[in-house]
Parts: structure tokens; C-alpha cells; sequence
């Protein structure tokens, strides 16, 4: 079955996360070697299926009986689990395909993550034509906790009991993933799973991700991705829609953005990392929650397992420690979250169990006389939980003698168990003094977080991902032809406003002249306030080449300035074709702005929007959005520009007309998705008039895909 997009539903993985049989294909009886770590890790923690180690050396391994081939095993095992050198791998996938296996996990690096593309088609291509599916190579398989699978040879899983929950975590890195695994549990997270993909020569994170959100125990998903494959992004998209609609928030930890990052993306995985603004814009768009760092695998994993709903962004921050509570304010604020002003019918109620040092403000400094009564503290935020004031509580604590953080620990779970408010809790304190406390805490599934700025993070992530933008429903482009094919080859400016005028933008009216007795005519039907524009493919940049004049206002200035451009473009490059010289009307002077779009090879068509001058050149001042767009989407495009308070009218400047260019945005939104063979379009100056006064696209460049 396919998606409304052509997308194919995704792959139903249920043999390979919930084997009932594996056979381990080069198992060896070394704990030392990774070939033989694997069979006694999946024994370790209580598999119930049936185990088939496969090495003709050896009679049996870990007290069960051992195949010399796979054509000797006395069933279809459900996965195959490859732990051999590189080269032999092809040979073996074969004989799975013989004995019609359907899945394999194939640990084994030397593939395309050091050059060897070659070695990795030839796997693909035999899994292909038998039907096999691979989780890999260059993998360190899986932990599916709700099954006992445990088809990994990570030491993050030796000697670990881990407690079933609701956390999915997919990385492409197999050391990576496992490690932040590892240190996520010790701070309390739950995991559902934890895959490791590779280098995706056929299963990638999107179809493990898209299986797994069928799957009703799973709380949220995180992703460590280091990129996808060229034109693979809208799978992506469609997975990260789906988890919203089915209300599972999903974070990625996206590597590979800052410069020199991308080669080494490719010598680790062999995959395409892309471009850091796209991805960032991508996320904000379509409301992935960003993870920064290793920790944040933690933070958010602590957070989303408690599936506790934040209303909004209004934050209720209770503490022990006045300096906690700024610092855990400022870095609130730093994330978008909101402290407000309390009431003072909510003050009246807490203000019994402070004292009269401390402050029953936002936020709440209950001071170090918790020590005496810790009951006090638990009522001033149970009554923030029942004020309907705030959306989340923030525990702030700092030191405390053991017996006072025994106390305030029953209290806060008692509190945790009989609410359902959302809470997150930092305790700035040490181990000698704090161990147990903190320890409790995280038992009972309470958020526990190192710092107010992770804690802050945290909610702050959580509280974006419940207000993202609303994207419309696909777009269905029917009867639309696209008219760039029936162009030059090499599209002007001429022909790049050609295009636009078809999709209704508004464009400076203007002649493509081919002499200068044309030109003279066009100037006087446009009204003598015109400028002339060398007109050639191969001169794109027409200012550089001294191939503009501007404010041309008779016959005599035309004359001199129309021989001149002419004769500077033949200077600036003597093989040009020189297709004319375009007459075009001069235009009042309106907000300059940037308006266009270019086709992402993971993504594909983005709109972008900036405003003129130093906005775009210095500050990189641009919003980034994937086509298609909601009218909403047009706004909030608007909103993210630094520079926005020039559109809005600030500082004595007229508002401009926001309404114009949200319909130019939809509308070179709809012309990049018709015009697929169009590379980038960049209409720059488009000059914004005062408000109800519309825009007009001054000059426009474009160019087609190779």
C-alpha cells in the first residue's frame, strides 16, 4: 500500500523487533571478540525464542547446538544476525535468501562508510532479489525491551536490567546511540527500544521510526540522524506528520550541521547531512522538537516518558534558594517560557507556609526553612497545581541536611502520585547530601535534572512542540502545466518574469528591446522614467558588468546609455549572447525585500524570505520554509525575521503590505512545486509599499536543474 503521496506504507518489522528464532551467522565462543558477545547477551536477559548458532568449527556454543551452515538449520529463523568480515558478507546474505529468511542485521563495517559503495550494492542487491531486509551494516543491532530481544553486541547492555517504558530511540550511530542509551537509564529513563541503523543500506531511522509509531506503548521517539539520502525528505515529512496526528511528540538530535561536519558524515555512514538552516527551518515548520547535545537524549527522555501535557508556557518555579529561582527564571525566559505575575488570591493561599524573608512571587522562594517544615513546601505546589495560573512546576532545591531531603522527598512523590500536573525537579546538591534523595526521586518517575538550564530546555522544547505551526494537507497540483520547459534553456530576467507573470506576481512593466529605435518606443509607452538592463544568460550579475543604468528620463540620456551598456557587457564578457537590452519602467522606492526559493537535493523545493540590504548580506537575516505552505506558515515567516519591525511599521515607518507578500510567498510556493525542473528562483529587490499599496518584483533571476 501507498500513502496519499506515493509513499509506501511502512515495513511491517514485527519478525524482526519480536523474533520467535534467530540464527547467529559467524556466532564464535570468544567474549572478547564481537562475534561472540552477542548469543550469550540475548540469553543473558531471558529470550524466549529459539537461538541457532551458525560456525562450522564448532560442535556448540554457550550449551547450545551449533549449524555448520545455514541450510542446516532445522527452521526459517525470523532474523538472521551476521557478525563476519565484510567480504564474506554477500555469501552469506545469499544463503539467507536460499533458506528465505526475512530480515538480517549485519554488524559488520567496511562498507560504504569508507568508500566501498560497491560492497554495499552488491549486499543490497542481493537482499533485494530475495526478498531480505537489513538493519545495517556497519550496526550495532538492537535492544527491543518489551520482546527480551536483545540482537546487540553494545557492553551497555551487559549486566543492565532494564525496565520496559515508553521511549524509542533510533540513531544511526551504533557507539553513539548505545552510550547515550546507557547514560539516559542511569538517570531514570525508560526505553521502549533502542536501534541502531547504520549505514541504512536498505532500512533506514524513517522506516524503523514510521513502524514504530504504530505501536501503542511508545510515550515519544528520538532520532540521532546524521542525514538521509538525496530526495528522501519527504518521507521524512511524512513520517514526522504522522507522529503528530497520532499526538507522539518526536525529538531529533541532528549532527553534521557546522562546516567540515558533512565529510565526516560521510566517512561514518556514507549519508548526505544537508544544509543546517533547512533542517532548523524544517523542525520549526513541521514541529520536531531539536535536541542540541548527548544530555538532551536524557532530558527529553525523562520529560516526554511522564506523558504529562503542558497546557501552555506559563511556568510556576518553587525553591529553596532565592539565587536558584532568578537563574532558573532567566534561563525559563531564554526558552520562550513565561513566569508570570501570580495573583494575589493565589499568593494570599501560600503565603502561611513562607517566611516573611521569602517571597511568594514568581517564583516562589519558600527559603532554607523547609528544613523545619517540608509540608509547607508541598502545599505551595500543590496550590500552584490548582491555581490554573501556571501550566508546569519547576522544584528548585538546593542543600539540604538528609533527614529535611528525606522528608521533602516523600512529599514531592506523594504530590507526583495524586497529581497528573506536569513537574520537572533540579536538586543543586552533592552526593554525600543528595544520593538518596535523588535516587528516590528518579524511581518513582519523577523528571529529575542537573541544571535550571536543562530543566528549562526541556519544558521549553515541549511547550514549542504543543503550539507548532499548522501545516495545510497536502497539495494536490492538478492541471497546472508547468510552462518553464516551453523557455530558453538559459532563462533571463526576461523569461524568469515571464514565468512569474503566469503565476500572477506582480512584475515592473518592461519591453526586451533588440535596437535602439524599439527601445526609444518602449520608453515613451512606459512614460520617459525607465531603466535600462543588459539582457544575456551569461551575464547574470548585470550590475557587476556595468549593465544597468537607472533613471533614464529622455531621448538623449536613452541614446548614451543604451550604446554604453551595450558596449560594457561585450567588455565584461566578448562571448556572450547578447539577447537585448529590456526597457523597464522605474518603480517608487518601497521596503526592499528578498523573495525566492531553491530545490534542497534531500528536501526539495524551499521558499525563502528576506528582507534587502545589510538584513540578508550580513545579518543572514532569511526564513526558510518547505513547499508547500499555509497562509499561517506565510506569516510566521514574517514573524521569524529579525528585521520584522520594519514590516509591522516601527520607529515612525509606515506598516507595509504584509498581505501582499503572504500571497507572493503562497504563490512562489505553488510555482516551485509545478515547476519541477526549476533549481532556484530569486526575485530580489521585490519593493513593499505602504499597507492596502501591494509590492512588485523588480528583478528576478533563475535557473533550471541539471
Amino acid at each position: 500500500m501507498t500513502s496519499l503521496k506515493g509513499i509506501p506504507e511502512p515495513p511491517d518489522l514485527d519478525r524482526l523487533f519480536a523474533p520467535r528464532s534467530v540464527a547467529f551467522i559467524g556466532a564464535s565462543p570468544s567474549r572478547e571478540k564481537i562475534a561472540g558477545r552477542s548469543l550469550p547477551l540475548l540469553l543473558e536477559h531471558g529470550y524466549e525464542g529459539r537461538v541457532y548458532p551458525v560456525n562450522p568449527k564448532y560442535d556448540s556454543l554457550e550449551n547450545v547446538p551449533c549449524f555448520s551452515s545455514v541450510e542446516d538449520l532445522p527452521e526459517i529463523p525470523d532474523v538472521a544476525f551476521l557478525s563476519l568480515r565484510a567480504p564474506l558478507i554477500p555469501s552469506a546474505l545469499e544463503s539467507c535468501v536460499r533458506k528465505k529468511i526475512p530480515f538480517g542485521v549485519v554488524l559488520s563495517a567496511g562498507f560504504g562508510e569508507c568508500g566501498n559503495m560497491a560492497l554495499q550494492e552488491e549486499i543490497l542487491h542481493v537482499a533485494q532479489k530475495g526478498n531480505l531486509r537489513i538493519l545495517g551494516p556497519n550496526c550495532q543491532g538492537f535492544a527491543y525491551f518489551h520482546s527480551k530481544t536483545y540482537l546487540s553486541f553494545s557492553t551497555s547492555l551487559k549486566g543492565r536490567s532494564v525496565e520496559p517504558g515508553g521511549i524509542a530511540y533510533v540513531s544511526q550511530s551504533g557507539a553513539f546511540g548505545f552510550s547515550t542509551f546507557a547514560s539516559a537509564v542511569e538517570r531514570g529513563v525508560r526505553f521502549h527500544s533502542v536501534i541502531t541503523t547504520g549505514n541504512q543500506a536498505d532500512l533506514d531511522v524513517v522506516d524503523v521510526a514510521r513502524y514504530l509509531l504504530r505501536d501503542a506503548r511508545i510515550s515519544a521517539i528520538l532520532l540521532y540522524l546524521e542525514g538521509l539520502r538525496p530526495g528522501e525528505g519527504e518521507r521524512f515529512v511524512e513520517m514526522v506528520q504522522e507522529a503528530h496526528e497520532r499526538g507522539i511528540p518526536l525529538g531529533v538530535l541532528k549532527a553534521g550541521n557546522e562546516s567540515g561536519a558533512g565529510e565526516v558524515v560521510q566517512s561514518h555512514t556514507g549519508t548526505f547531512t544537508g544544509e543546517s538552516q533547512v533542517w532548523k527551518s524544517l523542525f520549526r515548520q513541521y514541529g520536531v522538537i531539536p535536541l542540541e547535545d548527548a544530555q538532551d537524549i536524557a532530558d527529553m527522555g525523562l520529560l516526554l516518558e511522564t506523558r504529562r501535557n503542558l497546557g501552555g508556557k506559563r511556568v510556576g518555579i518553587c525553591t529553596t534558594s532565592g539565587g536558584a529561582g532568578i537563574v532558573t527564571t532567566d534561563c525559563c525566559v531564554s526558552r520562550g517560557l513565561e513566569v508570570p505575575r501570580l495573583s494575589e488570591k493565589l499568593r494570599r493561599r501560600i503565603e502561611p507556609y513562607i517566611p516573611i524573608y521569602g517571597s511568594s512571587k514568581n517564583p516562589v522562594d519558600v527559603t532554607a526553612q523547609i528544613m523545619e517544615e517540608p509540608e509547607g513546601y508541598i502545599s505551595c505546589l500543590q496550590a500552584l497545581a490548582e491555581s490554573g495560573e501556571v501550566d508546569m512546576l519547576l522544584a528548585v532545591h538546593t542543600m539540604l541536611s538528609q533527614s529535611s531531603a528525606a522528608k521533602l522527598t516523600d512529599q514531592l512523590i506523594w504530590l507526583w502520585n495524586n497529581s497528573s500536573f506536569p513537574l520537572g525537579c533540579c536538586w543543586l546538591t552533592d552526593d554525600l547530601h543528595g544520593s538518596e534523595a535523588r535516587k528516590k526521586i528518579r524511581e518513582a518517575g519523577i523528571p529529575l535534572f542537573r541544571s535550571p538550564r536543562s530543566m528549562a530546555r526541556a519544558f521549553g522544547a515541549l511547550a514549542k512542540w504543543r503550539v507548532l505551526e499548522r501545516e495545510d494537507a497536502y497539495v494536490k497540483l492538478e492541471g497546472q502545466r508547468p510552462r518553464l520547459p516551453d523557455l530558453a534553456e538559459e532563462p533571463t530576467e526576461y523569461e524568469a518574469k515571464k514565468i512569474l507573470r503566469h503565476y500572477s506576481v506582480p512584475v515592473t512593466r518592461e519591453y526586451l528591446c533588440s535596437n535602439l529605435r524599439d527601445a526609444m518606443d518602449a520608453a515613451e509607452d512606459l512614460g520617459w522614467f525607465v531603466a535600462l538592463k543588459i539582457i544575456s544568460p551569461q551575464i547574470p550579475h548585470k550590475s557587476e558588468a556595468g549593465g544597468v543604468v537607472l533613471n533614464i528620463r529622455g531621448e538623449e540620456q536613452l541614446r548614451n546609455a543604451y550604446g554604453r551598456i551595450l558596449e560594457k557587457a561585450r567588455l565584461y564578457s566578448p562571448r556572450a549572447e547578447i539577447r537585448g537590452v529590456l526597457v523597464q519602467e522605474m518603480v517608487p522606492q518601497g521596503l526592499e525585500c528578498m523573495v525566492g526559493m531553491r530545490r534542497d537535493p534531500i528536501f526539495g523545493p524551499i521558499v525563502l524570505l528576506g528582507l534587502g540590504g545589510i538584513y540578508t548580506e550580513i545579518l543572514s537575516d532569511v526564513s526558510i520554509r518547505r513547499a508547500p505552505i499555509s497562509p499561517e506558515t506565510a506569516l510566521h515567516m514574517m514573524y521569524h525575521l529579525q528585521g520584522y519591525p520594519l514590516l509591522r511599521g516601527d520607529r515612525g515607518q509606515p506598516p507595509r503590505d504584509t498581505e501582499a507578500l503572504q500571497k507572493l510567498l503562497l504563490q512562489i510556493a505553488n510555482l516551485a512545486l509545478v515547476e519541477d525542473s526549476l533549481e532556484e528562483l530569486d526575485c530580489n529587490p521585490v519593493f513593499l509599499f505602504p499597507r492596502g499599496e501591494g509590492l512588485v518584483v523588480a528583478d528576478a533571476f533563475m535557473r533550471r536543474r541539471k
